[in-house]
């Protein structure tokens, strides 16, 4: 039985260091604003968010930290202007659609970059949990604003190929893809970055609600044309 939330507004949620498990739980229209999930350092006390519906909601200052979902549903979701970003997250049947703002999931837990331990047990913790994932995030659905992926494995995202295309390492090294005439410096500059984190394969994607959406989309094709993009 699902607990349903509607046109409610929660304020400084923080969930640190509890290995819970938040589970049957349903949001219309509601607002978050200051709440932190899933704040450890500890791949054992990282939180899991379980059977979770999303519709329509809000967020202001909201962050995500290396928190587990799984069967979870994000029907339209306005950031208002902000970034809204997860940081070292695993996701197993993740469904975005609709209206999406701005999202960023990294696989980085430790931000400022001096804490490699911190970041192998995560990198593996995720690296195990994903081993029995058969698909982690559909985003074919969804209408975005502004989406970045970093570190994720890419293999397991469902997909609009029309203006969502995986380009791995391989074929990126193997081609001239700098040189392609671009109306924007999205992409070529989104696979610069790429190469740079030495990741496998990313997702380069023309988000629909974007101004420049069109000339984005043509980039893409670009690309397709050129052989850069799966």
């Amino acid at each position: 039985m699902m607990e349903v939330f509607e046109n409610q507004k929660f304020e400084s949620f923080v969930d640190r260091d509890s290995g819970g498990v938040f589970s049957d739980l349903e949001f219309r229209k509601c607002e978050f604003q200051g709440c932190n999930i899933s704040v450890t350092e500890e791949p054992r006390l990282r939180s899991t968010i379980r059977n979770l519906r999303l519709l329509n909601c809000s967020q202001r200052g909201c962050t995500v930290y290396p928190a587990i979902f799984e069967d979870v549903l994000v029907d339209g979701f306005k950031t208002n202007g902000q970034l809204v970003q997860m940081w070292g997250a695993a996701f197993n049947r993740v469904m975005l659609q609709g209206k999406i703002d701005r999202l960023m999931i990294s696989s980085v837990v430790d931000v400022y970059g001096d804490r490699p331990n911190l970041q192998r047990a995560f990198d593996e913790a995720n690296a195990a949990y994903y081993r029995d994932v058969e698909w982690a995030l559909d985003i074919s659905q969804a209408e975005f604003k502004e989406l970045c992926l970093r570190g994720f494995p890419v293999h397991l995202v469902r997909r609009d190929p029309e203006t969502q295309i995986m380009v791995t390492r391989e074929r990126a090294l193997q081609s001239d893809w700098q040189h392609l005439a671009y109306h924007e410096n999205l992409l070529p500059g989104s696979i610069d970055l790429f190469l740079q984190r030495e990741e496998p394969a990313t997702l380069l994607i023309a988000p629909k609600r974007h101004p420049k959406f069109r000339n984005y989309l043509k980039d893409i094709e670009t690309l397709r044309e050129a052989g850069v993009a799966e």
